[in-house]
């Protein structure tokens, strides 16, 4: 798929949201806060298959444990990707649990964004520090 097919599935998806959740929060329909959530979840699972046949991809690849590419990603990016978007989706389900169902405190819901954030940082400050030369 290229680039603009990609964003653009995005920005319709991230569209189709915004307006459910804004139909949802104005009381214009009463439907359950799961329902709304579905665009998203439907982008997350589209996201993990893509992650998911990358890594069978590199599995197959004969000379995998031979070549490295320069662009490609490592197999510990792929793996800790899938695991962000699990943790992603594990925050909506928890929001969505909050919104419709439970008071759940918002310190609990939030532990999964927090620990996809702090993940986040973390690699990026690395990829940052490695690529400064030494002086």
């Amino acid at each position: 798929m290229a680039t603009v097919h990609k964003a653009l599935f995005t920005w319709f998806v991230t569209l189709i949201f915004f307006i459910l959740f804004v139909l949802r929060a104005d009381d214009t329909v009463d439907w359950n806060w799961f329902l709304i959530f579905i665009p998203l979840w439907i982008f997350d699972a589209a996201i993990m298959i893509y992650i998911i046949v990358n890594i069978i991809i590199h599995y197959r690849s004969p000379h995998y444990l031979h070549h490295v590419d320069r662009n490609e990603m490592t197999m510990k990016r792929k793996y800790a990707l899938l695991v962000c978007c699990l943790f992603k989706i594990a925050f909506q389900f928890l929001v969505c649990l909050r919104l419709e169902y439970f008071s759940i405190s918002l310190y609990y819901v939030l532990i999964p964004l927090w620990i996809m954030l702090a993940a986040g940082l973390g690699d990026n400050f690395r990829v940052l520090v490695a690529k400064v030369p030494y002086r």
